[in-house]
C-alpha cells in the first residue's frame, strides 16, 4: 500500500517497447538503475511501468539503442496537476483541505472518560475543562502528566488518573479512591441511651450492664445500658456499652396543601432550535421560540462517528414545549389522594428504618387548606451511644481496682 502511494505521488507511466532488439532496453534500465514493474511480453514487444522522472531520463538512451517507446497510460499526482494547471481554484481548494486537516489535527476532537463510579460525568467534564482539557483544546499547550497530577490533588475522590491522547482523541482513565470502611470505636467507654420515647420490646446487649427491663417505658435520653460494670468483688470498670434496643414508638407528621392550586401543563405550541457545535463553538442555524413565558425544553446531541471515528462536530437540537398555567380547585377526594401520596413519600424516606405496625390518618379542611395528620406506631432501634467523660478532670478512682501494698 505504501509503495502504491509513493508511485501515485511521484507519478508513473505505462509504455510499450518495440524494435529489433527490445532486450537492449532492459540492459539500459538495469545499467542506469531504473525500476520497472508490471513487465509483460506480447509478440515482438513488451510493456512495463516506470516512474515519470525515470521515463524522461531513459527515453533518449532508448532511442540510441534502436528501440521505440510509446506511452499508453499516465497516472499520478504530477499528471493530475498538469491536467488541471489552468484551474487555480482546484489547486487552492486542495491546499486548503490539506492545511485544514493539519490544523484540525492540533486540537482535541473527543474526550472519553472511563472508570467513574461516584463522581458524575458532568462534574468531571467541568474539572477537566478548568484544567484545559476539553473538546477544541490546543494539544501542544497541554501537559498531560501535570494535568492528571493537579486533578488528583484537587479531587480527593480520585486515586489514580491517566490521560492518553491518540491523534485528536483524548482518553481519560480514572480509578476512584477506595473509601476505607468505618471502624466502630469499641474501646472508648460509653453508655447506651434512648433516642426517643417508647416502650421496650427487646434489648440485645452485647456489652454493658442493662438497667431497663423489657416492657418498660423509657423517655428520650434515659440510660438503658450502662458502660460501668461491677464485678463480684465490687470493682467498677468502664466498658464500651453496645446494645440494640428495639422499642415501640409513636411518630406524628402533618402535611398541608391549599384547595386552590396552579398547574403548568404543556399545550400544542412547540418550537425547535438547532445549533452546530464545532470544537466548542456553537453556531445556530435554526431559531425557534414560543410565546408562553413558561416552557420546558429537551436537548439532544447527535455526534457523527463514521467508521467509529468521532468527529469534532455535533448537532445540538433543543425541543421547546410551551406550558399553560391552569388553576384548579381540589375537592375532598382529590386533596385526600394527593396528601396520601405525600404521606407515602414520608414513610419511604423518613421511616425507612422503622417497622410500621399501624397508621392513622385524619384530614381537616379549614380556611381553604387541607391538612392530613398522620400517627404511626413503629418498632425501631432507639439506641444511641454517649461517651463517658474520661478527661483529666474525671475522677476514675471508683473504677480502678484497689491494689495491696507489698512489704
Amino acid at each position: 500500500m505504501l509503495l502504491d502511494l509513493l508511485r501515485m505521488l511521484r507519478g508513473w507511466v505505462e509504455f510499450s517497447v518495440s524494435g529489433k532488439y527490445p532486450e537492449r532496453f532492459i540492459n539500459i534500465t538495469s545499467r542506469h538503475r531504473v525500476r520497472l514493474w508490471k513487465v509483460r511480453r506480447s509478440d515482438d514487444r513488451f510493456t512495463a511501468c516506470m516512474y515519470r522522472s525515470d521515463y524522461r531520463r531513459i527515453r533518449p538512451l532508448a532511442r540510441g539503442a534502436g528501440v521505440r517507446l510509446k506511452v499508453t497510460q499516465k497516472s499520478g499526482v504530477p499528471t493530475l496537476l498538469y491536467r488541471y494547471r489552468e484551474r487555480v481554484g482546484i489547486l487552492i481548494g486542495a491546499c486548503a483541505f490539506v492545511l485544514s486537516i493539519f490544523v484540525m489535527s492540533l486540537f482535541i476532537w473527543s474526550v472519553d472518560i472511563t472508570g467513574l463510579e461516584t463522581v458524575s460525568r458532568s462534574e468531571m467534564n467541568d474539572v477537566l475543562r478548568d484544567h484545559g482539557l476539553y473538546i477544541g483544546a490546543f494539544k501542544p499547550s497541554l501537559d498531560y502528566q501535570r494535568l492528571a497530577r493537579d486533578v488528583m490533588i484537587e479531587q480527593h475522590e480520585i486515586g489514580w488518573m491517566a490521560v492518553n491522547v491518540t491523534g485528536s482523541y483524548a482518553s481519560v482513565e480514572i480509578k476512584e479512591e477506595a473509601v476505607p470502611p468505618e471502624v466502630d470505636d469499641v474501646y472508648s467507654p460509653c453508655n447506651v441511651k434512648a433516642r426517643s420515647d417508647g416502650v421496650i420490646v427487646r434489648i440485645e446487649a452485647a456489652e454493658g450492664e442493662t438497667l431497663v427491663m423489657e416492657g418498660s417505658g423509657v423517655i428520650e435520653g434515659q440510660l438503658i445500658v450502662s458502660g460501668i460494670r461491677t464485678d463480684e468483688r465490687g470493682t467498677h470498670r468502664l466498658v464500651h456499652a453496645d446494645a440494640r434496643v428495639m422499642a415501640r414508638t409513636t411518630r406524628q407528621a402533618s402535611f398541608s396543601m391549599t384547595g386552590q392550586m396552579k398547574l403548568l401543563r404543556p399545550n400544542a405550541e412547540e418550537a425547535e432550535r438547532r445549533e452546530l457545535d464545532f470544537l466548542g463553538l456553537r453556531l445556530p442555524y435554526r431559531v425557534g421560540a414560543v410565546d408562553s413565558p413558561n416552557a420546558v425544553s429537551n436537548t439532544t446531541t447527535e455526534v457523527p462517528a463514521p467508521l467509529g471515528i468521532t468527529l469534532p462536530i455535533s448537532v445540538v437540537t433543543d425541543h421547546v414545549s410551551a406550558l399553560s398555567e391552569e388553576e384548579i380547585i381540589l375537592d375532598d377526594n382529590s386533596a385526600g389522594e394527593l396528601l396520601n401520596r405525600e404521606a407515602q413519600l414520608y414513610e419511604a424516606f423518613a421511616l425507612q428504618n422503622c417497622a410500621i405496625e399501624s397508621r392513622e390518618y385524619h384530614i381537616e379542611h379549614i380556611g381553604g387548606v387541607y391538612t392530613l395528620y398522620a400517627t404511626y406506631t413503629c418498632v425501631e432501634d432507639i439506641a444511641y451511644t454517649e461517651p463517658i467523660g474520661t478527661d483529666e478532670n474525671t475522677d476514675l478512682t471508683p473504677y480502678v481496682a484497689p491494689t495491696e501494698n507489698k512489704k
